[in-house]
């Protein structure tokens, strides 16, 4: 028989898999219908390893004994698709009963935001497989429960740290940062990539021009604002908006894999680490495809002085900086520094400077 559950989880796909992989994790998850003690190995490794067979034996609600079980895990990956496949096997005991077991938690972007999960358990245990049935699935749906409860925690640093600030309220204004206006204006790009998409002002403006949109941000609550915007937009004027928020750390994750280029890459204010911010660099310049553009725009350092709230002076670059990134053979690249107001705190109008770096493949 087979059951199938999928759920939803604050975190990035690349946190979700090393929780899958965490012996700690598989515990939490099982309690308190199940515990497990290791016995293959005698203690339990940090990360449950592919191709590697691991014995333990089940107590039900910590005290009734089930037997033994082998865990044999198997990762695959198939585009943004990621797969931990157990094969076991029930080895003594009442486990024993279980005469097929393949389990596959699968893990992909849901596409609004959050990584969602796949569970699927197949099972065959002769005349007892209908009774079976019935635990295995109120067990699943408590498992269920739990990952989506303990996904934050799952959170890497930057993830959680944006999610905390995009908590409350709206942490920016919605409105398109106006250097994609005057430099997209009059084209219309196929695919965009836009790396560090935040709430989503620049994806929905970019899928408004007919674009097929992949946003993405370390924090799964700021797409989730820009999904549901898209929603109330698409509401509201029946207008087609084709967007596919990814919550992913552009430092550490691959870029998504399909489309493996894209017409547009986009960035806007993703103000990090020299080292981190030139690893994002690498990566969307590789993202163009031919005859695609790219758009880097950070704040000017000068702005450090304008009053107006900025990124610490070790965050900040010129276009120089990003101009080293982009090979010679792309047809061409602009660095400018264009000028705006913005209000201070203090609520004055302050001029300041952009720091834009534009290149077509």
């Amino acid at each position: 028989m087979k059951i199938s559950v999928t759920t939803n989880l604050s975190c990035t796909r690349s946190d979700a898999w090393d929780a899958l992989h965490n012996p700690d994790v598989f515990q939490a998850v099982s309690a308190p219908f199940l515990s497990f003690e290791a016995k293959e190995p005698s203690t339990f490794p940090l990360r449950f390893e592919s191709k590697k067979r691991y014995v333990v034996q089940a107590r039900a609600f910590g005290f009734i004994p089930m037997g033994t079980q082998e865990i044999n895990p198997v990762d695959s990956t198939s585009g943004d698709c990621t797969t931990f496949t157990d094969n076991g096997r029930g080895l003594s005991g009442p486990l024993k009963a279980v005469t097929t077991f393949r389990h596959q938690m699968t893990l992909q972007p849901s596409g609004t935001g959050p990584t969602k999960l796949t569970d699927v358990l197949e099972f065959r245990a002769g005349l007892l497989t209908p009774a079976l049935w019935i635990g295995f699935r109120l067990f699943w749906w408590w498992r269920h429960k739990k990952m989506a409860t303990m996904a934050p925690q799952w959170q890497n640093h930057a993830t959680a740290l944006w999610d905390e600030r995009y908590n409350n309220t709206p942490l920016w204004s919605g409105a398109v940062n106006p250097t994609l206006i005057s430099m997209i204006r009059g084209k219309t790009p196929g695919t965009a990539l836009d790396v560090g998409a935040g709430e989503g002002a620049d994806a929905l403006w970019l899928a408004e021009q007919g674009c097929n949109v992949t946003a993405l941000d370390v924090s799964p609550r700021a797409l989730s604002r820009g999904e549901k915007e898209r929603q109330k937009r698409v509401c509201s004027d029946s207008r087609e908006r084709n967007i596919r928020w990814i919550a992913s750390d552009s430092v550490t994750d691959e870029l998504p894999a399909a489309p493996k280029t894209y017409d547009l890459v986009v960035s806007h204010f993703l103000h990090l680490p020299q080292a981190e911010r030139e690893i994002i660099w690498k990566k969307l310049v590789h993202a163009v495809a031919p005859g695609g553009q790219l758009l880097i725009v950070g704040h000017a350092p000068e702005d450090l002085k304008s009053g107006v709230g900025r990124p610490p002076a070790d965050l900040m670059f010129q276009g120089q900086d990003v101009r080293r990134f982009i090979p010679s053979s792309w047809s061409s690249v602009r660095v400018t520094r264009p000028r705006r107001t913005q209000r201070s705190a203090e609520g004055a109008e302050v001029e300041v400077n952009d720091v834009v770096v534009f290149a077509t493949r």
